[in-house]
């Protein structure tokens, strides 16, 4: 198995005996190349440079490490606080070293204090992608080049991407406590009211991507900011990055009667974020809470060479039938 020592870099290095390998219709995906057995451990991953967030409405959040998302018994009392006294708090001096290497250089409000106007914006818009895109940005050093294809120089170009305005569906919002029916569209009506979502979220993208490069601007790379500066679509495609390869984690919470309760967050790895989605997975993805930032990858049956290691993206989630073909398809782009 392989796991991290500090930052983990963006680049996908795979543990012996796997690949990622271009996969038709799907981009990449994960292949063995020696047979597995059943309940086999492949490999364990901590995330791509920092790259994992509790839920912004997570109750709890005071009680976990910014960098790892372990609970701390005692709450803020027990966890080390930021050097420069920004506000955040880490279970260990490892932890807040890695967080400092991985982005909080850059995105530490008492040193930059547009940070926090740009987080409380995220907040506002009730997502925590922008905060992970952030992040991501802000691990580009001067090593990156600034060239014409601009998205190929970044050290994420081989993960899939869409903008995220394509991985969305326009809500549709029923009211319970009415008997009356609302206006009734037919399909055009339907793809204009989608049209419009789009380019709302298009245009809320531009202006978040406007005031991020305030945020970075003479404190990263030169790539950082000429993505930026190119439009809305950079940004877009670094959220769809997130949202179609990001992974749910739950980190453990000690609750006040005793029983052990969980936090949600996400994170983004570099290997696992590889494997392809298949209803009839062949491996799945677990952690311990106690840890919750690293995942675990084992083989759910016997499993021939050159097979492709699939995972059930919605595992456990509670959708019906009906509601998982939904979101397979708007937020991955998988017709079941």
């Amino acid at each position: 198995s392989t796991t991290a020592a500090g930052p983990m870099p963006w680049q996908r290095t795979c543990p012996e005996g796997l690949e990622i390998r271009p996969c038709v219709a799907k981009g990449n995906g994960l292949f063995t190349t020696r047979a597995l057995e059943e309940g086999q451990e492949l490999f364990e991953e901590d995330p791509v440079c920092g790259m994992a967030l509790l839920m912004f409405d997570q109750t709890n959040m005071i009680c976990h490490c910014q960098h790892c998302m372990k609970y701390v018994e005692g709450g803020q009392a027990s966890l080390v606080p930021c050097a420069l006294g920004c506000g955040a708090w880490y279970c260990s001096e490892a932890c807040r070293e890695d967080a400092f290497v991985a982005h909080h250089s850059v995105l530490c409000s008492s040193s930059n204090p547009l940070w926090a106007d740009y987080e409380q914006q995220a907040r506002e818009c009730c997502n925590e992608y922008y905060v992970l895109a952030a992040r991501a940005l802000a691990t580009l050093t001067s090593e990156f080049s600034v060239e014409e294809d601009l998205w190929a120089q970044s050290p994420w170009s081989s993960y899939a991407s869409p903008c995220w305005w394509e991985t969305m569906k326009r809500p549709i919002y029923e009211d319970s406590d009415s008997d009356t029916e609302g206006p009734a569209f037919d399909s055009e009506d339907e793809e204009s009211l989608d049209r419009f979502f789009q380019s709302t979220v298009r245009s809320q993208t531009s202006e978040m991507g406007d005031v991020l490069l305030s945020v970075l601007e003479g404190k990263t790379c030169a790539l950082a900011e000429a993505l930026l500066r190119s439009g809305p679509e950079a940004l877009g495609r670094l959220m769809g990055l997130l949202r179609v390869n990001a992974m749910a984690l739950h980190a453990q919470v000690a609750s006040e009667d005793g029983d052990a309760e969980v936090s949600k967050g996400m994170a983004i790895y570099s290997v696992t974020s590889a494997m392809n989605h298949d209803p009839a997975a062949n491996c799945f993805v677990s952690s311990d809470p106690a840890y919750p930032q690293r995942c675990l990858v084992r083989t759910l049956r016997p499993i021939e060479p050159e097979e492709e290691l699939c995972i059930d993206y919605l595992q456990g989630s509670p959708y019906s039938m009906e509601q998982r073909n939904q979101v397979l398809l708007q937020q991955y782009g998988i017709v079941a």
